[in-house]
């Protein structure tokens, strides 16, 4: 009999800019995809006007010439071995989008735009549209990361909370970890009120229903996981505790449940906190990934796909 065959992200496509948070990304990608298997694809978007861009003149061929230099060097320095695509476009992640949907990516990588405070990610625009609208999971950067001692995936840890979104989560964090031999631990918050902000339905009898369920639906969705997979419940605001969950793993992987329109995530507000205050790599699995069509099924297996031919 064989074993599972091995995980693998199959293509990968990195928006690199040209700034700290693009050398980032493509340390993140390069990581990532060495980690799991994939070919990596380097995006350079540039923005232009329209009306000027569509007559396409020698300028704009030596400013893309200039572009696609700058990426094969980008790649050359992080050691990466990857192909380099340069596109004009008004949209950063409209042209990120459309790139992995061309290219049939498993994951695409993007770094923060702003900073923050030091280790800390800050999502700028461009990174919170392309996570809102992709298909496929999305993993975000800690701004300085390609400064960092280039260190193992050890731990990897999943928010959880028991929607179908957070199995999926679960079920991705747990086919890393295999690959890489790290351990999984789930953290998953049952919600309580900030503060003083106590009232009769936020009592401590209640509180401690509300712990104990959760705990049981824990140990039931770990049961037939392996000795890897280990599990905790606290009481909190969710994305306060998973951010300081954040500061003792190596990797974060949550999912967004909201919904949007047709090929479309409206990401959940936890995710998108997190993508401001995740203190390691956070990978994001919009609803629907698996389908390819958000907003329209439920999710089932993780995109990342297992033997991709």
């Amino acid at each position: 009999m064989t074993g599972p065959e091995p995980l693998t992200f199959g293509t990968v496509v990195v928006g690199v800019d040209g700034r700290e948070g693009g050398r980032d990304a493509l340390a993140l990608a390069g990581r990532l995809a060495a980690l799991a298997g994939g070919d990596v694809v380097a995006v350079r978007v540039i923005p232009y006007d329209y009306y000027v861009g569509r007559g396409r003149g020698a300028g704009t061929a030596i400013v893309e010439a200039d572009a696609r230099a700058e990426l094969v060097a980008a790649l050359a320095a992080a050691g990466i071995v990857g192909r380099a695509r340069v596109v004009f476009d008004s949209s950063p992640a409209r042209s990120l989008h459309r790139i992995a949907e061309a290219e049939d990516a498993g994951l695409v990588v993007v770094g923060s735009t702003h900073h923050g405070r030091i280790g800390r990610v800050l999502a700028g625009d461009d990174a919170a549209a392309t996570v809102c609208a992709a298909s496929c999971p999305v993993a975000v950067a800690p701004p300085g990361l390609a400064g960092r001692e280039r260190t193992t995936i050890a731990r990897i840890g999943v928010g959880f909370d028991g929607r179908p979104e957070a199995h999926q989560a679960l079920a991705l964090a747990a086919e890393v970890a295999r690959r890489c031999g790290a351990t999984v631990t789930v953290r998953s918050v049952v919600a309580a009120p900030p503060g003083d902000e106590v009232s009769d339905v936020y009592d401590e009898a209640w509180l401690g229903r509300m712990t104990a369920a959760a705990a049981k639906d824990m140990r039931d969705t770990l049961d037939n996981l392996g000795a890897f997979v280990s599990g905790e419940v606290v009481a909190g605001i969710p994305v306060r505790e998973l951010a300081r969950f954040s500061e003792s793993v190596d990797l974060l992987v949550v999912g967004s449940r909201g919904w949007g329109p047709v090929r479309r995530i409206l990401l959940g507000s936890t995710a998108a906190h997190l993508m401001r205050e995740a203190k390691c790599p956070l990978l994001v699995l919009p609803r629907g990934a698996a389908t390819g069509e958000p907003g329209e099924r439920d999710p089932g297996v993780p995109t990342a796909r297992a033997g991709r031919p």
